[in-house]
């Protein structure tokens, strides 16, 4: 026998391979993508993360300098406290003149110079600070010698300053009568007494015109000299009584500030200070050798360009945020303490090379991880598997051309694969003949049913058959009669498949060729067909059957039901009601069995549908049935306009109620339309007829009945 699947090309061995060989590219490329896509995401995580480390080591170092200005403005208001203490408590020896025996034994040490006095004989240097001013000690009021007195008793308040403030470079105070103590003590020719203070900014804020409320603050960066460097001044007015005596500040060295400021941890970004003033205090580029420096740098030179734009000024930036602006992070962090600002600057660029230097070797070796688990996988997968497939492929092929093929070299367990490959063709071969026969018995079952409908004047007739299985075992059939009547036949067969369809032919054959040559009533035809189906029926196969004479001249029907589904009749006025049962049962199962037979007068416009159980059995995916109920309410005050109409609405709605649940009987449905009949009513119909008709009309519901399974 001629093989009937298309033998397969020999390109298909490639096309496996190369096939396989895009997936495995494909899949890798995925792979590196998503592993790509992941690294990249666990970056951007990183990231967020880094900002917020970066966060945390600028709020400590901000932290750290706050405490270091806090303690100045603590140890300025110390020096406030002792002034205020010391107006208080003073006797009054302590504001006579210079020669009295009440003054303290500092006091007693200062020496007259021509124009000016000072402590340059003090007995303990480094206990107590140079007093020196401008006039003379004689003859002054007795404020100047209480305010001489309070000066040096700062130098108590100096020592402790200089011991617990290691940024403090000088500790004084600055009178109103023309004289200052500065602490630590230098001879007063290196660092005389001048005008020049008074018109500095550390003495101007401190005055009652510009300072009436007599707070703390920090005045200007200056340049103390090259033992000092530049030098930031913490300052407080003193008031006694409430009266302007003089100003105490302490100068805290910027050498000092940079030096903690080097000690920020964080790497890369630079982190500086930046004054009320717009200086940079504080910077490790700009003042890596801070004594050297002899002047400041504004904000604007050291910033980076692109930050502080149209005006912009840095307080604009809000505090204590991670700020993108153009290519940089920045983080501004203002004191408490002072009114200044720990700024850090990053390039944005940089952070992302460190987290790409920090993680890309972790990510090249799980790439190249990857990129050999690949490689081992192909090996490993191509030996145990596209190999032994692409060979079962080409074995498939030739086996498909029904040519014998021996098993190639496979590992163990592909051998059961192509013995089943070959044992499957063998049988494949022998269902390929069953599946022929079985379409030369379909063809053969349709070619028996009717292809031509009569559509006469008085009437038409249209039907379907559907078969749940390649042939059926429902059948119908229409044929003439003597004296110009039609017999009607639609019967349903007992089971499904091959046997059922033959026997239906059978019965078809059967029932044709006794009506036809005989001219005896429908119930005796039946009589006799099932006589002949139930000799030798050992298979006990039955057939339901309707099967009806119509009379176009009159449109009296007469019908016998042997077990089947009762039809629906279909009245012009648009009622229905089915045909009453006629008692009979299915064909085959008994011989001698009478069929009794009843007649229905058609009026013009009736419709009569007939169908088998395969309509009225139909499930739907919950498993319920179709049932007779729902037919009349498809027909009911619902004009139909043809017989293929009034078939096609009842297997539509069948199909509707289905659901798409799968066809378990051969669905069988002809419809009869009667138009009008010849001759009067009255000149051919008996009494009988009457009488038959009226039983039809009042019995609308059908009865129990032996139906085929």
């Amino acid at each position: 026998m001629p093989s009937t699947t298309p033998p397969v090309s020999n390109n298909n061995n490639i096309n496996f391979f190369r096939n396989y060989n895009r997936l495995v590219g494909f899949t890798y490329i995925a792979i590196v993508v998503l592993t790509m896509g992941f690294f990249l995401f666990q970056i951007r995580q990183k990231h967020t993360e880094e900002i917020k480390v970066i966060q945390g080591h600028v709020d400590r170092h901000g932290q750290f300098v706050e405490f270091i200005l806090r303690s100045s403005l603590d140890s300025l208001e110390a020096m406030r406290i002792s002034a205020a203490n010391f107006y208080d408590n003073a006797p009054a020896t302590l504001s006579e003149p210079e020669t009295q025996a009440g003054h303290s034994p500092l006091f007693k040490k200062l020496e007259q110079e021509t124009d000016s006095f000072d402590l340059d004989k003090a007995p303990e240097k480094d206990a107590t600070g140079n007093l020196n001013g401008i006039g003379k000690l004689q003859g002054r009021a007795p404020e100047f010698y209480l305010d001489v007195e309070m000066a040096l008793n700062l130098n108590q308040v100096f020592q402790a300053i200089a011991f617990n403030l290691p940024n403090a470079s000088e500790s004084r105070f600055i009178s109103v009568d023309n004289f200052s103590n500065t602490y630590p003590w230098m001879d007063a020719a290196k660092r005389p007494h001048s005008d020049k203070v008074y018109q500095s900014q550390a003495w101007l804020m401190g005055t009652p015109e510009k300072n009436p409320t007599g707070e703390k603050y920090w005045a200007p960066v200056y340049y103390g000299g090259t033992a000092t460097g530049l030098l930031v001044p913490t300052a407080a007015p003193i008031y006694r009584d409430d009266k302007f005596r003089g100003v105490v500040s302490i100068d805290t060295s910027l050498d000092y500030l940079n030096r903690i400021n080097a000690d920020f941890a964080y790497t890369p970004g630079t982190a500086f200070l930046v004054d009320a003033y717009g200086e940079v205090v504080a910077h490790p580029q700009a003042y890596a050798n801070a004594l050297e420096v002899q002047a400041t740098q504004r904000l604007e030179k050291i910033m980076p360009a692109g930050i502080l734009t149209d005006g912009k000024r840095l307080t604009d930036i809000p505090a204590n945020q991670a700020v993108e602006i153009g290519d940089y992070l920045l983080i501004r962090h203002p004191f408490i303490s002072a009114p200044w600002q720990l700024v850090y600057v990053v390039p944005k660029n940089q952070l992302w090379k460190n987290l790409l230097w920090e993680r890309g070797p972790v990510m090249l070796l799980v790439i190249l991880g990857l990129t050999l688990l690949m490689v081992v996988t192909y090996y490993v997968t191509t030996r145990e598997f596209i190999s032994p497939a692409s060979k079962l492929v080409a074995h498939i092929a030739k086996e498909s051309q029904f040519t014998p093929a021996p098993i190639p070299v496979v590992p163990g367990s592909w051998k059961p694969w192509f013995e089943t490959i070959s044992q499957a063709f063998k049988e494949s071969l022998q269902l390929v003949g069953i599946r022929q026969e079985l379409d030369i018995a379909a063809n053969m079952q349709l070619s028996i049913l009717p292809r031509h409908w009569p559509n006469e004047k008085e009437f038409s007739l249209w039907g379907i058959m559907r078969s749940a299985k390649e042939v059926g075992g429902d059948f119908y059939d229409h044929f003439s009669l003597g004296n110009g009547k039609i017999g009607i036949v639609v019967a349903d067969v007992s089971g499904k498949g091959v046997p059922a369809a033959l026997f239906g032919m059978v019965s078809k054959t059967l029932i044709r060729a006794t009506a036809t040559r005989n001219a005896s009533e429908p119930g005796e035809i039946i009589a006799i067909a099932n006589d002949i189906l139930a000799e030798d029926n050992d298979e006990c196969i039955f057939v339901t059957t309707f099967y009806a004479v119509l009379d176009p001249s009159t449109g009296i029907l007469t019908y016998v039901n042997g077990g089947h589904p009762p039809p629906l009749l279909i009245h012009q006025d648009g009622t229905t009601e089915f045909l009453p049962m006629t008692g009979g049962s299915a064909l085959g199962i008994m011989d001698g069995i009478p069929f009794a037979q009843k007649t229905v007068q058609l009026q013009a416009g009736d419709y009569v549908l007939m169908y088998t159980d395969g309509v009225t059995e139909a499930f739907n995916p919950q498993n319920e049935e179709y049932t007779p109920e729902r037919l009349p309410p498809l027909f009911e005050n619902r004009p139909i306009t043809d017989v293929n109409e009034a078939v096609n609405r009842t297997v539509a709605d069948v199909d509707l109620h289905a659901n798409g649940a799968p066809q378990s009987d051969d669905i069988t449905c002809v419809a009869l339309h009667f138009h009008f009949a010849k001759n009067s009513v009255a000149d051919n119909v008996t009494d009988s007829v009457t009488d038959s008709v009226t039983d039809s009309v009042t019995d609308n519901k059908p009865q129990e009945n032996q139906q085929a399974s």
